[in-house]
């Protein structure tokens, strides 16, 4: 097993934002959703196909991260590690015992696994139309990941930063009036404060860049706008690609 330096081996938050573009379009994810599923894997290994779970970053096979997490989703449990192995030596004729895994293979699996996984009640197609970025967030690491050390705020930080990179910003951002804000207190809900000042909820969350209609004690909040703008149209999501993975004859064994 080989061990490298953190900083000089991890992937970038770019990397990330590339990936969630991916699953946006082939799994026919919302960008929230996408979003969410890039932190979630750059937290858990940084994109690194052959990382084995450890401090710092460790790479190596199947092998040798034993009874470790191993890959993208640091998949840990010996059922899913061996689905994994399985997978990769049917679809690629490579063992992942012998040799470090790929990008390809990992993100092939992924793909399988994250519309076929149950044991967590994990519902993919609950989770692809999500619009909260913080609870797709939480539902993929707590019900696909199943990490033992979520650190969910932090994961949660990087999806809006990769949500801001792939989903492009209301114009109505470039017209908030930054002299009046709102200080969140107890009792505040979204249509109380729209209705104070004037303004629609829509427009509230859009100039607050707020995927959902929660809001925190002491946030503060932009409530007023220089000059309305038209709600922008909205976004659609790339039909994703024929699946090309081919069945497995060995999936009715996991």
């Amino acid at each position: 097993m080989i061990r490298l330096k953190h900083l000089l081996t991890e992937t970038t938050i770019d990397t990330a934002v590339q990936w969630a573009k991916t699953f946006q379009a082939d799994l026919g994810l919302t960008p929230e959703a996408a979003s969410a599923m890039a932190a979630n894997i750059q937290h858990e290994s940084g994109f690194i196909a052959d990382r084995v779970q450890g401090t710092g970053v460790q790479r190596g096979t199947l092998k040798d991260a034993g009874k470790l997490g191993y890959s993208w989703a640091q998949w840990t449990h010996d059922t899913r590690k061996t689905k994994f192995k399985d997978f990769v030596k049917f679809n690629f004729k490579t063992d992942i015992t012998k040799t470090p895994a790929l990008s390809k293979h990992a993100y092939a699996f992924l793909k399988y696994d994250v519309q076929t996984y149950k044991e967590l009640k994990f519902d993919f197609n609950l989770f692809k139309k999500s619009k909260d970025i913080d609870a797709a967030t939480e539902d993929f690491v707590t019900k696909y990941e199943g990490a033992g050390t979520p650190r969910l705020e932090k994961r949660q930080a990087t999806a809006r930063e990769i949500l801001n990179k792939i989903k492009p910003k209301s114009k109505q951002t470039n017209n908030i009036n930054k002299s009046v804000t709102h200080i969140v207190k107890s009792g505040d809900t979204l249509s109380a404060l729209a209705a104070k000042y004037k303004i629609t909820v829509q427009q509230l969350k859009q100039i607050n860049g707020l995927t959902s209609d929660n809001i925190k004690i002491g946030q503060k909040l932009y409530v007023q706008l220089t000059k309305p703008v038209p709600t922008p149209p909205k976004q659609t999501v790339p039909t994703p690609p024929k699946q090309t993975i081919k069945d497995n004859p060995w999936d009715d064994m996991f």
